[in-house]
C-alpha cells in the first residue's frame, strides 16, 4: 500500500541531492519519519505485542529489514571509494571517505552515528544512512512502548511539540528543523499519534478528498521548488512554510494509502518498487559519484550524472533485492508469524 509512495520518495532525495532542487529531500525524509512512526507503531500494537518476546521479534525483524542489504551496499560502496579514489570521492560529497579509525568504522558498520545531530558525523561511506541512525533509534523507543497508547503517545507529541516550539523561540527560526535527534521526534510522534486516531483522521481524508489530498502534497513540493527559482529573496521564508505543510499533508497521505492505496495501484507494483525504495535511498550517493567519476572531468553534477547514476543504482538495487532481500524477507515472514 505504501510502496509507490516510498520509492517515489527515495527518488526526490535523489534529485535533491544529484541536481540539488532545493527542499524536497527534507521534504521526503520527514514523510518517511511520518510513515515509520505509523507503521512501527501499528505492527507493535497488531503483530508484536508489548511482552518481551513480542520485543525480540520486532527488534530482529528490524535488524533483518536494514541491516543485510545495508551491508551488501556497504561494501559495493567501499568498492567505489578504492575505485575513484578517497579523495575524489570527498570532492562528490565531502563526508564520503573511508573511515581512518575504529570509532567510525562500527558507526559506519552499524549505521549508530553518535552526534546529536548525524547529518554532522564527518565520515559516512553512504552520506544518507544520518536518517537510518535517527530511524533506529525511534524503532527503539517504539519498540520500549513510547507509542503504545492514545495517551502515552500523545504525550509524547505534545513533548515533541513544545520541543520545536522552543527551539523556535530560541532560534527565531519558524523551522521543523532537519537532521537532529529531538527535532526528528515530530514527525514519528505526529505519525504514531495518526494510527491511534486514524478513524478521525481518515473523517478528514473523506471531507477534503483524496484528489485534493494529493494535488495539494505535490503543489507545496513545486510551489517551494519554483520560489527557488522566481523569487529567491523569499524563498527561504517559503520552504520553512512549506516544511510545515508537508508535515501535515503526510499524515494525511499516509492515512489516505493506508486506507485506499490498493485502488491505485496493482500489488505486484506496489512490492517491486517498494523494495526499490531502501537500496536506492541507500546507494544513490554511490551510484552517482560512479558517474560523476565516468563522464565528468571534475566530479561534478548534473542532469547526466543524475541519469546515469540512478540508472546504476536501480540496477544494483534490483540485484540486491533479488540475491540478498528476498531470501531474508521468508525469514521475516517467519518471525511475523511467531
Amino acid at each position: 500500500m505504501f510502496g509507490v509512495y516510498r520509492f517515489i520518495l527515495a527518488v526526490n532525495v535523489v534529485i535533491y541531492h544529484v541536481l540539488d532542487v532545493a527542499s524536497i529531500g527534507p521534504y521526503a525524509v520527514y514523510s518517511f519519519f511520518v510513515l515509520s512512526g505509523f507503521l512501527m507503531t501499528m505492527i507493535m500494537n497488531e503483530s508484536y505485542g508489548y511482552s518481551l518476546d513480542g520485543f525480540k521479534r520486532y527488534a530482529l525483524n528490524r535488524f533483518l529489514r536494514l541491516y543485510p542489504v545495508y551491508w551488501c551496499l556497504l561494501l559495493l560502496g567501499i568498492c567505489i571509494i578504492l575505485l575513484i579514489g578517497n579523495d575524489v570521492s570527498g570532492v562528490f560529497h565531502t563526508k564520503m571517505m573511508l573511515p581512518n579509525d575504529i570509532a567510525s568504522a562500527i558507526a559506519n558498520v552499524t549505521m549508530i552515528y553518535p552526534a546529536f545531530e548525524p547529518v554532522t558525523y564527518p565520515v559516512r561511506i553512504s552520506p544518507a544512512t544520518w536518517a537510518l541512525s535517527i530511524e533506529i533509534l525511534f524503532y527503539v523507543l517504539i519498540g520500549l512502548g513510547i507509542s503504545r497508547t492514545r495517551m502515552i503517545t500523545s504525550i509524547w507529541l505534545f513533548a515533541s511539540i513544545c520541543w520545536v516550539g522552543g527551539n523556535m523561540f530560541q532560534t527565531g527560526l519558524f523551522s521543523t528543523g532537519y537532521g537532529n535527534v529531538l527535532q526528528a521526534a515530530l514527525p514519528f510522534s505526529l505519525g504514531a499519534w495518526v494510527y491511534h486516531y486514524r478513524k478521525w483522521v481518515t473523517s478528514v481524508v473523506h471531507k477534503i478528498g483524496v484528489p485534493m489530498i494529493v494535488c495539494l502534497y505535490i503543489g507545496n513540493i513545486a510551489i517551494v521548488v519554483l520560489c527557488q527559482v522566481l523569487i529567491t529573496d523569499k524563498a527561504w521564508f517559503v520552504s520553512l512554510i512549506g516544511s510545515w505543510v508537508n508535515l501535515g499533508l503526510s499524515t494525511l497521505m499516509t492515512v489516505l494509502l493506508f486506507d485506499q492505496g490498493a485502488r491505485f495501484f496493482s500489488r505486484t507494483v506496489d512490492r517491486v518498487l517498494g523494495d526499490l525504495s531502501y537500496p536506492i535511498y541507500l546507494f544513490h550517493w554511490s551510484g552517482a559519484a560512479l558517474a560523476s567519476w565516468l563522464i565528468t572531468d571534475d566530479m561534478s553534477k548534473g542532469a547526466l550524472v543524475f541519469t546515469l547514476g540512478l540508472f546504476i543504482t536501480v540496477v544494483i538495487s534490483v540485484l540486491v533485492n533479488k540475491y540478498v532481500n528476498e531470501n531474508i524477507e521468508r525469514i521475516r515472514a517467519h518471525i511475523r508469524q511467531g
